[in-house]
């Protein structure tokens, strides 16, 4: 039950990253997007993790 919570809040905040990401290209800050596209996949991966138990 724990994973699922964790694996469901982690693909929250991918969705509220990649929003970020769009809002930050848009504006011409480069940087702060390619962070928050990193934090993005971080995030997705992690969620993969919680769903499955495994990455591969």
């Amino acid at each position: 039950m724990y994973k699922n919570l964790f694996g469901l809040f982690t693909v929250l905040l991918c969705v509220i990253c990649l929003i970020m990401t769009i809002e930050c290209f848009r504006k011409r800050r480069w940087g702060l997007g390619v962070i928050f596209l990193l934090n993005a996949f971080t995030n997705l991966v992690n969620s993969i993790h919680a769903f499955f138990g495994t990455l591969f």
